[in-house]
């Protein structure tokens, strides 16, 4: 019974599907069309937005590869600036380190430089008198840059350091040079010839006026004339207008 039931079902709707068929044939297939129409258009729309989707997901992929090469980029450029923060960091402890080294080395150096000026001070004053007012400009000069901030203390010392060996030059050296000399109240013109540290000889133009610094009486004495030859031919070597010669000159203890 079953079974037959079962039959009897398609059977029926081939029936009606055949009868509907026959009632208007035209109708059903226009209906056919248009459900098949509505169909792929359906299916239009589903590809379209299915395209759509997979755009959106490509955009989406390339924007998030971007983001990784871009993440990538910034974690390198992060890890050099990292290391660079540190190298700055060392390089700033190091500074700070040469300077606390440094301000312990000039609790030493700039008491030493001191009284390297204090020693070159008194050499001046206690040494025969040439050249006086040059020497105490450059001793001054330096006396004003010790404490200047703008000034290092390499740069201090060397500037102290080549006024000691121009003063350790004049020991070693002669020199002729014009200038004026207090005689009985009178200043009157002169040249001056300076033999080494031993000894400084003066003579006016006229020759009348001759005399050396006796550093016995720490002043000058007097020839009145006597070694003019000697120290004229004296004069013109050291302004190199002679080639050197013997001279006979006077030193400490002559008798004028």
């Amino acid at each position: 019974m079953n079974k037959m039931l079962y039959l009897l079902i398609p059977f029926i709707a081939i029936n009606i599907y055949a009868q509907a068929l026959d009632d208007n044939p035209e109708k059903l297939v226009d209906q056919t069309i248009q459900k098949q129409s509505t169909t792929i258009e359906s299916l239009q729309k589903a590809q379209e937005k299915i395209d759509e989707l997979d755009a959106e997901s490509k955009k989406l992929t390339n924007e998030y590869k971007d983001t990784v090469v871009e993440y990538e980029i910034l974690n390198r450029y992060d890890n050099q600036l990292q290391k660079i923060t540190e190298s700055q960091a060392e390089e700033i402890n190091s500074l700070i380190s040469q300077i606390d080294s440094l301000d312990e080395t000039n609790k030493y150096v700039l008491p030493l430089l001191e009284r390297m000026l204090v020693t070159l001070r008194d050499l001046i004053e206690l040494d025969i008198p040439f050249l006086i007012q040059e020497r105490i400009d450059r001793l001054e000069e330096l006396e004003s840059i010790l404490y200047q901030a703008n000034f290092s203390t390499a740069e201090k010392f060397r500037k102290i350091y080549e006024a000691y060996q121009i003063e350790n030059e004049y020991g070693r050296t002669i020199e002729a040079y014009s200038g004026n000399i207090d005689i009985d109240g009178v200043n009157l013109a002169a040249d001056f010839f300076r033999l080494g540290r031993l000894n400084l000889f003066y003579m006016t133009p006229d020759q009348n006026k001759t005399g050396y610094w006796d550093k016995d009486i720490n002043g000058w004495a007097h020839l009145n004339g006597k070694y003019a030859d000697d120290i004229d031919a004296a004069l013109k070597i050291a302004f190199k207008q002679a080639p050197p010669d013997f001279i006979n000159l006077p030193l400490q203890g002559v008798k004028k």
